[in-house]
């Protein structure tokens, strides 16, 4: 058994908000994408993934928010096997997901306005009112307002449109839209990785401070091993396809590394983000 099995045993699944086992994928024409990847992320838990461009990370991603199908394996979301649901119940269970991308221009539609994107989510669940809202107006603009609030914007952007917001400003409007419908999890796939090196450090306290808050799992994708050890409780690697190795975050700079994990590492051994918050 390799190290990766080894400690991918260790982990307690018995309340895991996502469990994945055996997972792989082909694309049409053979090329396998995923290969018997095993994963589980606990409440309140960042798992951080790192990898080359086309190591798999964002189609394991895709496959775990349902967008994707895989061919072989299990999905299991908050216990329940995905496999042979009926799409309203798989409906049901993709409101207890959200997503945050890299390109946040691309996540919103330049036609809407920020109060219109925001609110897309909670339109499509139409009578759920969110319990942050409880005892509250139920008025769509007071929700939408609590929710910038929540990322730190003034209500006053509800009214613009996308190409009136800075790259920052747009990835928090995501970030509210992705927690708008009350989700456990939440993938995050390179959420700072189109911004400046200031910015990147704003969001990732945000999605931090967010986390605490509202007790919500991450599966954290980026290419920036600093970032993912800001992040993540536990590391994951992948290449081409497979999991070279998992281990708690504290084992990064552990000698006995993977060479591969290794060869990341020297990428980013100048790079300057902290392992504790930034205040700015």
């Amino acid at each position: 058994m390799n190290n990766q099995a080894a400690y991918a045993q260790q982990q307690d699944t018995s309340n895991a908000v996502v469990t994945v086992s055996g997972l792989t994928k082909a694309y049409a024409g053979g090329k396998t994408v995923l290969q018997d990847v095993a994963l589980s992320i606990s409440p309140r838990e960042c798992l951080g993934i790192v990898g080359e461009s086309g190591s798999g990370k964002s189609t394991l991603a895709r496959c775990i928010l349902t967008l994707d199908p895989f061919d072989q394996g299990e999905l299991r979301l908050d216990g329940q096997s995905i496999r042979g649901l009926k799409r309203s119940e798989l409906k049901r269970i993709r409101s207890r997901l959200g997503a945050v991308f890299q390109h946040p221009s691309a996540a919103l539609n330049p036609r809407l306005t920020i109060l219109q994107s925001l609110l897309e989510p909670l339109d499509q669940l139409k009578y759920y009112v969110p319990s942050f809202m409880a005892g509250k107006s139920s008025e769509r603009r007071d929700t939408a307002e609590h929710l910038l609030e929540m990322v730190k914007l003034p209500a006053s952007y509800l009214d613009k449109f996308p190409h009136q917001l800075s790259g920052g400003e747009k990835q928090r409007v995501t970030i509210a839209r992705a927690i708008s419908t009350e989700p456990d999890f939440i993938v995050l796939d390179e959420p700072t990785a189109s911004l400046d090196v200031t910015t990147q450090a704003t969001i990732l306290n945000l999605l931090k401070d967010l986390q605490d808050e509202l007790g919500l799992a991450y599966l954290f994708i980026s290419h920036d091993l600093a970032a993912v050890h800001f992040m993540s409780d536990r590391i994951m690697v992948m290449k081409e396809g497979s999991v070279l190795e998992h281990f708690p975050k504290e084992a990064l700079f552990h000698s006995d590394r993977h060479p591969y994990t290794q060869s990341l590492l020297e990428v980013f051994s100048t790079c300057c983000l902290p392992t504790e918050p930034i205040l700015l």
